[in-house]
């Protein structure tokens, strides 16, 4: 199942243009391998962010045994590796040393754990008799190399993330078929923990909802709404500052939306889902303000001081 594709963005340099065109060569393979299957994940293109780091991870897929991250690279003539796992890339006329894809992959896994550890009690299944943790579910890594590209590898090598394109998804399933096989040889004591199918996709939905796209330049497009009342509706550098001003009493992250609940509007916190009261103040102390909210956007009226102004605007989250 494809829950996200890779994001519509224009690339600014030549470099960005050929690693755009290999990342949707890969979301492609991935499509027509995984996009019928109900127990596969495919989220294209995610970003991550949690206290000052953040992760940019090209691929994930989200098995029944756990998490699959792939690295596009593009390759357009060759790269080598050497027997202690170092890059280069060949040009026409010259070679240039380049970091590792699969220390970065790694890098991006090790993210990804940490990210979802900080969240497990909201995403896994609580059992009466033990409590699963990320880290007991498997993070495995791939390095995607261009189809058009030449993988010089050194001799008797035992690099086995690194794959063309076109080999990923045989791959993917050779490794989730071999968890899968573990589980099943009543010969072994060893077993592979498994989400269950309502634990995975909630895991996978909620990845998907905490993407953090890259905005290039400070423009902020808001479509005009009419208020109840003859005030005029903030311009749009009001209604940005609104955006970026609420935030989550708990953990203080901006990733919040506002919903409705038993006793009224409240902000909810993507980050940790915790909940946070909303108060709002308004001219006078005899001012009665209330919010109203129309489609995305929530106005602050007040029918004492007869004002409208925009509180909050939630996020557009992609539907899957």
């Amino acid at each position: 199942m494809i829950l996200k594709e890779v994001d519509k963005k224009e690339a600014i340099n030549k470099f960005e243009k050929y690693g755009l065109k290999a990342e949707k060569q890969m979301a492609y393979y991935l499509k027509r391998a995984f996009q019928d299957k109900k127990d596969i994940f495919v989220i294209n293109d995610l970003r991550l962010e949690m206290n000052d780091d953040i992760a940019q991870i090209d691929h994930l897929i989200i098995h029944r045994y756990g998490f699959l991250i792939i690295e596009s690279k593009s390759v357009t003539s060759k790269i080598s590796i050497n027997e202690y796992g170092e890059w280069v890339r060949h040009y026409l006329k010259n070679t240039n040393g380049m970091p590792s894809p699969i220390n970065q992959a790694r890098r991006q896994a090790d993210f990804l754990k940490k990210y979802l550890m900080a969240r497990s009690d909201n995403l896994l299944k609580k059992s009466l008799i033990f409590q699963a943790s990320f880290t007991d579910f498997k993070f495995d890594i791939l390095v995607a190399i261009s189809d058009s590209g030449i993988i010089n590898r050194p001799k008797n090598s035992d690099i086995s993330e690194v794959y063309k394109s076109d080999q990923i998804t045989d791959k993917i399933n050779s490794i989730i078929s071999s968890y899968a096989g573990t589980n099943k040889n009543i010969l072994t004591l060893k077993v592979n923990y498994h989400f269950s199918d309502t634990s995975m996709e909630k895991i996978a939905r909620y990845l998907t909802q905490t993407h953090k796209p890259v905005i290039r330049g400070n423009k902020l497009e808001v479509k005009e709404t009419k208020a109840v009342y003859s005030t005029p509706i903030p311009d749009k550098k009001k209604e940005a500052k609104a955006l970026v001003h609420h935030s989550c009493s708990k953990c203080n992250s901006k990733n919040v939306e506002i919903v409705y609940g038993k006793f009224g509007y409240y902000f909810k916190c993507h980050d940790c889902n915790g909940n946070t009261s909303i108060k709002l103040k308004c001219k006078e102390a005899s001012c009665k303000p209330k919010l109203r909210k129309q489609k995305l956007t929530f106005f602050k009226e007040c029918t004492v001081c007869k004002s409208s102004e925009v509180f909050f605007t939630n996020k557009e989250l992609q539907k899957v």
